[in-house]
């Protein structure tokens, strides 16, 4: 059988083999149809239905961090993820090093490590006619399946928004938005580049290309609100920014956008009621504002604290940003079954850094950040709904918490094969991860038992990856941005 071929239970053609009367015919023919009957209810007890479940709303929040969390959780203030924790499992979810964004997400996609799937950075070098030449990853350099490509080769549909390294987006089963380009709105350090958005006038962004203007009247209705979102989810400073926070917010300002973009496209595809099997839509505000805002949040870990007027202007900003995160993900359950499976996942912690940094506006881009991941904390894992344990024992709510008291759940290698598990499609045995057998109620791997392939990846895809290897049109604004964040050195 074919890698990707799925078992068949289409009944052979029936024959009759002996001349019959009128009578005849009909009983013969009413003894086929329930022999045909008889022959697909054999199949279905043979192998799950594909996708014959709930479907799944995957989550992907970067730079989610635990001990922000716990606080907020405490206070009441993270009400949707705080009932998924009850109703579900959490914990840990162990991340690699090193801890790359890019890299991370792609593994999540996959369940392989970079060295199967092939992104290993932000960037690579190439030989430009015998020089040296930095370019951008994109889709065709993953050499291996997401789960956009395998959940479509079983016929499910599947939506994912803002994913890394999805540029071109691929012809899936569903719709891909994908993250890549740039706009002017927001500067970096004097550029007009902003990752992990989009770009009016760019192919290969939307699939299927019929919902471009779709797409781009989203981005529209975005970008003229963009001013009423940031005051919606932060307020006004009270004071007149200095110098270096004002560039601190600037810097921000692309990931508000982007996800806001993501997220209204997500609502968009969510009321139409059209049916789906998994949505993945990416938020990236997180990590940005921790990198960002770290010291004005948590003044006392660092040699030089912002000043009070300043510290009253932008110390709310991370624990504003995770109360609008998870006020988006009650927005997009809110149409959805309540039995539909939810999972959130961060690819990585923060933590303080450069605590004994002056962090002047003409340093050196690593040199700003007061929030950073090199050494990354565990990520966050929640899961809840159908084919979830409720692994919490009752009555404990997750203000009884801390970060001390929770658990290991899995790796980031772990949520494709799980995904895979509760839809009972076969694991790659090239996989890396495992299927999180302990979040995966009993009930569901009885009736689905775990199966393995060799392998999703077939020749057929492989040979055409090269046709999605296309150089970014806004690659060089892009390289730039990377050096202004301190990616490339």
């Amino acid at each position: 059988m074919n890698s990707t071929e799925r078992p068949s239970c289409r009944p052979g053609p029936l024959r009759t083999v002996l001349h019959l009367d009128g009578v005849g015919r009909r009983v013969a023919h009413l003894m086929g149809i329930l022999l045909v009957v008889a022959g697909l209810a054999a199949c279905s007890r043979d192998r799950p239905r594909f996708g014959a479940t709930p479907p799944i709303v995957l989550i992907a929040v970067d730079g989610l961090e635990w001990n922000v969390m716990l606080p907020l959780l405490a206070k009441g203030d993270l009400p949707v993820m705080a009932r998924l924790m009850e109703a579900g499992t959490f914990g840990y979810l162990a991340s690699m090093r090193p801890t790359k964004s890019p890299v991370i997400w792609t593994s999540v996609a996959t369940g392989k490590t970079p060295q199967k799937h092939g992104i290993t950075n932000f960037f690579y070098v190439a030989d430009a006619e015998g020089k040296p030449e930095v370019r951008l990853f994109t889709s065709g350099h993953r050499s291996t399946k997401a789960f956009w490509d395998i959940l479509s080769d079983y016929g499910l549909v599947v939506h994912c928004l803002g994913w890394w390294i999805s540029y071109p987006a691929e012809p899936i089963n569903g719709v891909m938005v994908s993250q890549t380009n740039t706009t002017p709105l927001a500067g970096v350090r004097g550029q007009p580049v902003a990752k992990g958005s989009l770009l009016k006038g760019i192919e290969g962004q939307v699939h299927p290309p019929r919902r471009y203007d779709e797409m781009m009247t989203i981005l529209d209705e975005v970008d003229s609100s963009l001013p009423e979102i940031t005051q919606k989810i932060f307020g006004s400073p009270a004071h007149p920014p200095d110098a270096f926070s004002l560039m601190m917010w600037t810097e921000s300002l692309w990931a508000f956008r982007a996800d806001a973009t993501y997220l209204s496209i997500a609502r968009r595809l969510l009321a139409s009621k059209e049916p789906f099997d998994l949505i993945a839509v990416y938020i990236g505000g997180t990590d940005v504002v921790g990198h960002r805002f770290w010291r004005y949040a948590y003044p006392a870990s660092f040699q030089h604290p912002p000043s009070s007027d300043q510290i009253e202007n932008y110390g709310h900003i991370i624990d504003d940003y995770y109360r609008y995160s998870d006020q988006a993900i009650g927005e997009l359950l809110k149409p959805l079954p309540p039995d539909t499976t939810v999972l959130i996942v961060s690819d990585h912690g923060i933590h303080a850094s450069n605590q004994n940094r002056e962090f002047r506006p003409d340093d050196s881009p690593s040199f700003t950040h007061s929030g950073d991941h090199d050494d990354a904390p565990p990520g966050v894992f929640i899961a809840a709904g159908w084919g979830i344990r409720a692994a919490a024992p009752p009555g404990i709510r997750p203000a009884n918490f801390s970060a001390h008291s929770l658990d290991t759940v899995g790796s980031v290698l772990d949520i494709t094969p799980t995904i895979l598990a509760l839809k009972g499609i076969p694991i790659g045995e090239d996989m890396d991860g495992t299927p999180l057998r302990q979040v995966v109620t009993p009930r569901v791997l009885e009736a689905r038992p775990i199966r393995f392939i060799a392998s999703h990846d077939t020749e057929t895809w492989l040979a055409q990856r090269d046709s999605y290897k296309k150089i970014p049109i806004d690659q060089a604004e892009r390289l730039e941005q990377l050096r202004a964040l301190g990616y490339i050195r």
